[in-house]
């Protein structure tokens, strides 16, 4: 991993929850790019947003992944209590046992906690959750997936999109996507780091075409058409306000550099919700 960021001071995004969204791109090969890298910039922005004083948001599978890395850069560089909320879908937790997840819970340090979504969609702790056992069958994982990203966007101050799967993805449209639209929906700032392809890219280039100019032809890999305009519908409102630059936009719509991403998150995130700035990042690819 890099280097802690030089950001804004710690408490400029004190006590603001920020949600990150991202999965793995099939295009990171074709941009020169590899697993290690979408995983390096996760956990540079993960330790930017707790060091500012923020709260990450992340929805997604138990101790796997992306999850894994979430949890380790923020009980690191966290605040004594609360840096990282773990969202896990119904589909995630069903078919564990109650054992399980309560151990899962308290493996947690003071830093972090864990939300299980019941069949509902309504937050559980790993004492009270509903498992598959007590209600079998209820919902699918498109639908759960779903209500895991409307109430994560519910709770959420802002949203951070990286990478994200166009196709083979889990739901009803590719994750990324569905969970940029809810934002741009719930009239919240959405950042699109467009460097590593993927559902971000589609996103960005459909948000703000003019960013996108760069993108190789074909790219994001593997996006059918029916897919990109069942995105396209779901982007039907413009973004709103997300406390950068034209050029700084510009800039977190192609790197792929961590420190470049996780330093524009966080200054615009203090500009909109009021905090500290500080010096324009430098220019990297």
């Amino acid at each position: 991993m890099t280097g802690d960021p030089q950001l804004v001071p710690r408490d400029a995004l004190l006590g603001r929850s920020i949600a990150i969204s991202v999965s793995e791109s099939a295009d990171l090969q074709r941009l020169g790019l590899s697993d290690l890298h979408l995983q390096s910039t996760i956990a540079e922005l993960s330790r930017a947003i707790v060091i500012a004083g923020g709260i990450v948001v992340y929805g997604g599978a138990i101790q796997q992944g992306f999850t894994k890395i979430v949890l380790e850069e923020t009980e690191r560089y966290g605040n004594a209590a609360g840096a990282f909320e773990h969202i896990v879908p119904y589909n995630e937790h069903s078919t564990r046992s109650s054992e399980d997840l309560q151990s899962y819970a308290a493996s947690l340090g003071v830093k972090s906690s864990v939300q299980l979504l019941d069949a509902d969609g309504i937050p559980r702790s790993a004492r009270d959750v509903r498992t598959a056992d007590d209600d079998p069958g209820v919902l699918d994982p498109a639908t759960a997936l779903s209500t895991m990203r409307t109430y994560t966007t519910e709770i959420a101050s802002a949203r951070v999109v990286v990478g994200g799967k166009v196709s083979g993805f889990a739901g009803s449209m590719p994750g990324v996507a569905e969970e940029a639209a809810a934002t741009i929906r719930a009239d919240k700032p959405l950042y699109v780091a467009g460097g590593f392809g993927g559902a971000a890219t589609l996103v960005g280039s459909i948000v703000s075409p003019n960013l996108y100019q760069w993108l190789p032809p074909g790219l994001p890999d593997d996006v059918t058409g029916e897919v990109r305009v069942l995105v396209e519908s779901a982007l039907d409102l413009p973004s709103g306000e997300d406390g950068l630059t034209d050029e700084e936009r510009a800039l977190l719509a192609i790197t792929h550099r961590p420190s470049d991403i996780a330093t524009l998150v966080v200054l615009g995130l203090s500009r909109h919700l009021g905090g500290t700035g500080m010096s324009r990042p430098s220019r990297g690819s």
